[in-house]
């Protein structure tokens, strides 16, 4: 489990453990699932529970043990409900072998169809999960269980292919940093993992995806209002904000636009804390853990001034930028955009007009695939991420740059981000990456956003669309409050 995982829980820890009276009682359990594997399973109950209580039930999943997340669902315990968490196959003291997600479906609904057998349930379950566990949750909607009530999801995603694959391009680093550092048990299943990732590259609509990938379908299961915890800079936010509109807009009609969000600036990318100095991880924790009380029907506040959509304003980290963004704001919605075009000139500008019929009418770069750009910074998980200086990036022969006039007022980016490319190449593969930066007086080249798109003849179409952020089907998964004190500049590179 990574390092930003247990900062999380640490905060956690800090905050609400201090409430429990550390008396509940427990049981372990090999539960086997519908094809016999046994899977290692941990109950929590209420100290006083009697033969007639009846409970709620909130359950974790997890491929990293009860004391890397599963103890998450223990949070709950001294709020009236009990909290189980269990090993993925193939992980912990599972039996079985690791199935990049696809028996969590079934796995998970066995473990929910056995608890609301027992005596002392009352039929309904909550799940919980962050990361890795946020995604067996999701997979939970698959079979569409009538037990499954809310669900709290915290820097996750319900889009498995792209976060492996945005736009076609593969993050070979995230994906053998992860497998190999969590399911690589027996010795050589990580390499067989990774064989059946690649093996289903070309596209999101392959049936492998299918239980990891969100869609109209699957967020109708959705019969509870849910919760979410997202960061602008984590390596989750295209799912995390995806599910937040499915969960909103496509399930079932009774909990339509009831379901919650925040989102910090940072997810799992929390060494970039110290670009964001005010109120972060006070305000954060405190947030996301009342929401989390809320979303499971524990009030005991009430939070007039906390609507259902409550966001971290990003800025520069500076007089101009401190004095503009950097704080925490709440809504019923995210606020609605106004597109507006920028276009890319032969002179290396970047401004509204549309360029004349006179200019240049295409911009060359070379470039080595054996020596690629570097990734600096990002919405990254094993590399460094966040809004990094791109100045040395940006020094390279094989980036070409367009930049603004300076702006005589802040400008904020609160909606989608897309860039239209008309490209060709030499190579049969390229990944085209384009960057949006804040161009510093000092110099200083900060990354806000950044995306690519592989271009290939089996994957790809003869007009080649870019999405910048992260989103290219509704705006409400691409809202990113920045506030820019300065001016941006927009980089192209391939190879990244």
């Amino acid at each position: 489990m990574s390092r930003m995982l247990f900062v999380l829980m640490m905060m956690m820890v800090s905050v609400v453990f201090s409430a429990l009276d550390h008396s509940t009682r427990t049981e372990e359990i090999m539960l086997p699932a519908r094809d016999g594997t046994l899977l290692h399973t941990r109950l929590v109950f209420p100290r006083k529970m009697t033969s007639e209580d009846k409970y709620t039930v909130v359950m974790d999943r997890s491929p990293y043990g009860y004391t890397g997340l599963e103890w998450f669902s223990d949070l709950f315990v001294s709020a009236g409900f009990v909290g189980i968490g269990q090993d993925m196959r193939g992980t912990g003291l599972s039996e079985g072998n690791f199935t990049v997600w696809h028996a969590d479906a079934d796995d998970s609904q066995d473990l929910g169809n056995w608890i609301v057998q027992q005596p002392w349930s009352n039929g309904k379950v909550y799940t919980i999960g962050a990361s890795a566990d946020g995604m067996g949750s999701f997979t939970t909607l698959y079979n569409n269980p009538t037990w499954l009530d809310s669900q709290y999801i915290i820097w996750s995603t319900s889009k498995g292919y792209e976060v492996l694959f945005p736009n076609g391009a593969f993050l070979e680093n995230l994906a053998s940093e992860w497998m190999y550092g969590t399911v690589d048990h027996p010795e050589g299943w990580a390499k067989e993992c990774l064989s059946q990732v690649t093996a289903n590259e070309a596209s999101s609509t392959l049936p492998y995806w299918a239980v990891l990938e969100g869609n109209a379908e699957y967020y109708s299961h959705v019969h509870g209002p849910s919760g979410f915890w997202a960061g602008w800079y984590d390596i989750f936010l295209v799912g995390n904000l995806a599910a937040y509109n499915g969960f909103n807009t496509q399930s079932a009609e009774s909990v339509r636009h009831q379901s919650r969000i925040t989102i910090d600036p940072l997810g799992h990318c929390q060494d970039a804390s110290k670009y964001f100095t005010q109120n972060l991880v006070e305000g954060r924790t405190a947030l996301a853990l009342a929401q989390m009380y809320e979303t499971y029907g524990v009030r005991p506040v009430s939070r007039t001034d906390i609507r259902n959509v409550t966001f971290y304003v990003m800025s520069s980290n500076d007089d101009a930028g401190l004095a503009a963004g950097m704080y925490w704001t709440s809504m019923e919605t995210f606020p609605a955009p106004t597109m507006t075009k920028f276009f890319l000139h032969s002179d290396a500008s970047l401004s509204a007009s549309v360029p004349s019929s006179g200019e240049g009418e295409s911009t060359s770069f070379k470039y080595d695939p054996a020596d690629p750009v570097p990734t600096v910074g990002g919405n990254n998980l094993f590399l460094e991420c966040g809004p990094v200086d791109q100045q040395v990036v940006d020094a390279r022969t094989d980036v070409i740059k367009f930049t603004t006039p300076v702006f005589e007022q802040e400008m904020a980016l609160t909606g989608p981000l897309f860039a239209n490319l008309f490209v060709s190449s030499s190579a049969i593969d390229t990944d085209f990456t384009v960057k949006i930066s804040d161009l510093y007086p000092d110099g200083r080249l900060i990354l806000l956003q950044v995306k690519t798109l592989q271009l290939h003849p089996l994957y790809t179409t003869e007009e080649y669309v870019l999405c910048v952020t992260k989103h290219a089907h509704t705006h409400m998964r691409n809202n990113l409050p920045t506030l820019f004190s300065h001016f941006p500049k927009i980089t192209i590179q391939t190879g990244c």
